[in-house]
Order: C-alpha cells, then structure tokens, then sequence
C-alpha cells in the first residue's frame, strides 16, 4: 500500500474523533465536513427549524459536527453559487461561538465580564461571516451604506475600553491638625503711634484615598439593535446563532449566561439559538422552562430506541452509520479505496463489535479504528479481529483512566468505587452462578438514574432504554456494562431482549445500599422497606410515625452518608482532563492534541487550563521538549 493511501486512511480516521479542529473561516473544510456528514436521524432538519433548540449528547455524540453542519447550510443562503438543500429562499444569517472559549477569558468572582467577552464574540462572529460571504466590491458599498457597521465598531471599542456598569469604592480618610500659638507680647512707642502686637495661629487639615473596583461593560439590548438594522438593510431573513461548548462553562457561569440568553430568546429580531449541551450537565437556570422557551433535540441513543421499534433495531442502524460514516469518509478523503478492502476479516463481526463497544458515540469509534490501524500498520495493512480488539481496549482504557483519575483526585466522590464494585461483583456473582447465560445488563429503578451518571460520562456503563418492562412487572431504565470489561471478566454479553429482562438483571437491592450518599443533606430522607419508595422529610413530616402511602409500611430513615471532593467549580471536561493526567506517568506523558483527543475537546482548552490553572497549583507537570509541551501527573 503507497504510503498517501496510508495517511489518507489515517486522517479519515482522525476526522470521526472530533471536529472542533475545523475553522469556520475555511469553507474548504466545510464542505468536506458537508460531505461527509451522516446524518441518520435527521439531527440537521431539526437544529434548523425557526425555533430556539438545545441538542444534547454524552460527550463525542457528534453535538460539534451538526453545529457546523447547520452552520454551513446557513451560509449556503448567503452565497450566490451555493444552493442548501434545508431552505429555499431565505437568507440566513450564522454566527458561530465556541463557549469554551469565553471561560477562562473574565475575571474570578466577576462574572459580569462573561457577558462583555460574549458580546464581543457575537459582533467578532458577525463581522467575520458579513466579510466571508460578500465578495469584496460589495463589501465597501454594504459598508458605506450600513452604518451600523460602524456602531458596531463603537460598541466593540467602548466595550474594550469600558463603560461603568457597577463599582465598589473604599475610602481611606486621614485627618491631620496642627496647632501653632503665640502668646509673645510686643510694646512699640513712636511719635506717630502707640502698639500692642501679638500672635496666635492654629491649622487643620484632612486627606482621603478612594479606590474603586469597577466593571466595564454594555447592555446586550444595544447589540441586538444594531443587529436588527444590519439584517434588515443586508435584506437578512433570519439570523441562527450556534453556541457550542455549553457545558465546558461551569455551573455558576452557565446560569449567568442563561440570564443572557433568556434575553435573546423571543427577542423579536428574527434570531434564533441553537446550543450545544452535555447530556446531564447543563443547567438553563429557572428562567428558561425546556419545551416552552426552547425545545430538545437529543443524540444520545437510547433517545431513539423507542422511535426505532426497540433496542436491536436501533443497534441495527447503528451499525449501518459506522459503515456509512467511514465509506463517506474515504470519499472525501480521497482513499481511492472501500472499508472492506482495508478489512482482513468478517465486515459484519467487525461492525458488530465497534458498534457494542461505542454505543452511540461517533468519537470513540474513532479512537477504536485509529488504534486499530496504528495495529494494521505494523502488520500488512489489514484490520481484522486482533486489531479492533486491541482498538476497543485501548479506547476503553483510555476512558477508564479518565475516571481513576478523577476519583484519584477526589473530583469525584470514592463512594463511585464501591457503587461499581458493587455492580460488577453482581453480575460476576451472576456469571458465575450461569455460565451460559448473559450477565452484562442491569435495570434500574428510574428514581436512582441520576446514581449512574458519573459512569455514563465515563463511558463504562450505558443507557440503552428508559421504561422498559421486566418480565415479573415494573418498568426499569436498561443499562449495560461496558462491551470490553464484559469481555474482560468472561461475562457473556446480551443480545436480546429475553436475555436481560429477568429478574435477575433487577439491581435495586445493590443501588439501594448507596441511597444515603444521594439522599439530601440539609433533609432527613426515608426509605420504604417494600417498595423502596424514597421521601422526603417534609413530605410525611406531618406523621409522628411516617408510613409509605404505598403499602403503609413503617419508612426507614435513609443516614446521610458524609464524602470528601475537592474544592472547586470543575465542569465535565475539567474532571476529564484532570482525571487523565492525573493517571499519566511521566514515562507516557502527552500533548495537548493527544489529551485532547481523548477527552473530546479542543487542544486550547487542555493546553490553557494546563498553564493557567493547573501548573500554578501544582496539580500537573509540564515537560518542553521538540518545541512541544508535554503533561503529566505523577
């Protein structure tokens, strides 16, 4: 195989990880990304429908990639030689923001500085995509005669050199006082006259200092105003504004932009939002009520199982994206060759396994199918069984030193460790008991979800279906254990239904046991023995002895379990770079793009939060060396 063809495999494989990679400003890159795209739950039809959407995903889902993908459709409108195949007429306006970008850039405990770096970033975007789409003899005529170009200018100067928008002021006074007197007595005779003199003098005096701590910034209503204009004389129908990265913001940072996107949001100037959010890990704060101000267009997986007819089929057209999304891949990458040509072994084994494996998540079939060519490479080019195993173990290890090391460093309570020893020990003791029989589900009561999240982001358990009935009544949420430590440990993994809905797979006598680190701090919280059913205190606080309106059993009082984390307002993908190097010795340290990679974001993010926050505080070590930094934990 010629060596192009063996790097144009790899930069295919290196597209399915990521995409923040890609700059808006490259139209070259977007119409690859365009032509790659696989889209087979119509995510893109959604996002650009006229109305405020969020599109919600685990991490690696492809949230970035259909942002983009909606962004270029948008700019289609805009180009004379370009037709979208999403709207007809109209003219759409994009602007795009990466909100990762916005984070670090404000002060510690000013977050109103977020909003002036926002703003800054909205009229930055806007007048990138104005000089993008008009060609540059109708540029200096739109500019001559659209003088809220020039305002927006304004309002980008005043907001860099500041117009108060609040201060505290402190006032150190002083008061000085002297006091001179003479007493001195003089007698003067002359033929003219005859004197008495004397003096007698005092003086007071006060000096103040005065600091102020002020905040420099512009109310949003002036952006949207100029915005309006601008549209309106561009001849401009609808302006989409793509935000993405929302969860990279922490939780005190995410209510204070919603706060301004509540203002955006119905602002009668044909704008409409469309954010990027982790699945779990967003919060739009009270003002912004889901399905009335803004409506949800979710990726992850088990959000289709239903639609679908079911978990298999849904596995099913999973299976098929992951061969579409390579063989569009190879076509715009010019491999010159199909998937099954660089295979050595049975396609249909393959697929199945990446697609277990990875369970809705694009990005790790991409870190599967890197490794596993890394694998081909030293042999005779071919991926077969050995490769994509060896490519689903080092995806799986990558995300599990991610959390060993988020629990190392106490980001994560260490009562996760015993909740999924807990869990494994089950379904080992399971296997065990059945060898032949499959052991790697679990259902779990819907009112214990939010226990497993930490794991779900973690990507070593999954949710594969909410509702779904067990064989001996109640209905459950579905998850299975990760498709590789169940290949680890020997247990058989299900592949259909009546596997894993007896009542064997029912995990509440295990979860439960754990209900008091979840149980409210402030709050007593009690515990139905029968049913299981949790209160809180002022739901049968009236009841001098508290009984289940269930079943009328005595409820059980539920001890709030006391754990150690670390100071601090970490967001998702802080817990994920920090938990990585922290499992990193300085023998397999890594770059920026290499953490990056693996956690899903962009190689700014790691390198600055790195130097910034990290290394001052002694929690990474970084090594130059070839012009490159390199990170590591211990």
């Amino acid at each position: 195989m010629e060596n192009k063809t063996k790097i144009r495999i790899k930069d295919a494989f290196d597209s399915i990880l990521r995409a923040d990679y890609l700059s808006i400003d490259r139209i070259k890159d977007l119409n690859q990304l365009s032509d790659y795209y696989v889209d087979p739950f119509n995510t893109i039809s959604s996002i650009l429908q006229k109305q405020d959407n969020f599109i919600s995903g685990r991490r690696g889902t492809g949230k970035t990639t259909a942002l983009l993908k909606g962004y270029f459709e948008c700019l289609k409108t805009l180009k004379k030689d370009e037709k979208s195949d999403y709207f007809d007429e109209d003219k759409i306006l994009p602007l795009y923001i990466d909100l990762s970008n916005c984070n670090d850039l404000f002060e510690k405990n000013n977050l109103a500085l977020l909003e002036i770096h926002f703003v800054r970033q909205l009229i930055d975007s806007l007048k990138r995509q104005i000089e993008a789409v008009l060609d540059e003899k109708f540029l200096l005529v739109f500019k001559k005669e659209n003088p809220a170009l020039d305002d927006l200018d304004a309002i980008e100067k005043l907001l860099i050199e500041g117009v108060t928008i609040s201060q505290s002021k402190t006032i150190a006074a002083t008061e000085k006082k002297s006091s001179e007197q003479s007493d001195s007595l003089g007698f003067t005779v002359t033929p003219e006259k005859v004197g008495l003199t004397g003096q007698m003098s005092d003086k007071y005096g006060t000096e103040e200092t005065r600091s102020y701590n002020q905040t420099k910034g512009l109310n949003i209503q002036e952006f949207l105003n100029k915005i309006k204009d601008i549209i309106k004389k561009a001849k401009i129908d609808y302006v989409y504004l793509f935000l993405d990265e929302y969860s990279d913001l922490n939780n005190e940072s995410q209510n204070h932009l919603a706060g301004l996107i509540k203002s955006l949001l119905g602002s009668k100037t044909n704008l409409f939002i469309k954010i990027g959010v982790i699945t779990d890990r967003f919060d739009f704060g009270k003002n912004i009520i889901i399905g009335r101000d803004i409506f949800h267009i979710p990726l992850d997986l088990n959000e289709h199982v239903e639609r679908l007819g079911g978990l298999s089929p849904a596995l099913n057209k999973f299976e098929e994206l992951i061969h579409e999304l390579v063989e569009k891949r190879f076509l715009a990458f010019e491999v010159g060759l199909t998937f099954e040509e660089i295979l050595k072994a049975n396609k249909n084994e393959i697929v199945a396994r990446i697609a277990r494996e990875s369970i809705g998540v694009t990005r790790t079939i991409g870190l599967i199918l890197q490794n596993a060519w890394k694998q081909a490479e030293i042999g005779n080019n071919k991926i077969g069984l050995a490769e994509t195993n060896y490519g689903i173990r080092s995806a799986r290890k990558t995300y599990f030193k991610q959390y060993e090391g988020a629990v190392k460093r106490k980001l994560i309570p260490g009562f996760y460790n015993d909740l999924w020893n807990a869990i494994i020990g089950k379904a080992i003791y399971e296997k065990d008991k059945h060898p032949d029989r499959p052991a790697s589900h679990l259902l779990i009561d819907p009112k214990r979800n939010h226990y497993l999240n930490v794991f779900k982001e973690n990507f070593i358990l999954h949710l594969l279906e909410e509702g779904r009935s067990s064989k001996y009544g109640g209905n459950y949420n579905l998850y299975s254990i990760d498709y590789d430590i169940c290949q680890d440990l020997n247990i058989k993994y299900a592949e259909s239904k009546d596997h894993y809905t007896g009542i064997r797979f029912i995990y509440d006598d295990v979860i439960s046991s754990f209900d008091g680190y979840f149980s409210t701090e402030q709050l007593k919280s009690y515990k139905c023995p029968e049913c299981d059913k949790i209160y809180q205190e002022n739901e049968v606080s009236q009841a001098k002895v508290k009984r289940c309106f269930e079943d009328d059993s005595k409820l059980e009082e539920i001890i709030h379990q006391e754990f150690e984390i670390t100071d601090g307002n970490f967001a998702e993908v802080e817990v994920k770079i920090l938990g990585l190097i922290a499992m990193l010795t300085k023998e397999d340290n890594m770059s920026a793009v290499e953490i990056a990679n693996s956690v899903g974001c962009n190689r700014q993010k790691v390198s600055g939060w790195c130097s910034r926050v990290l290394a001052p505080k002694g929690d990474v070590i970084i090594e130059h060396k070839n012009g490159k930094n390199y990170y590591y934990g211990e």
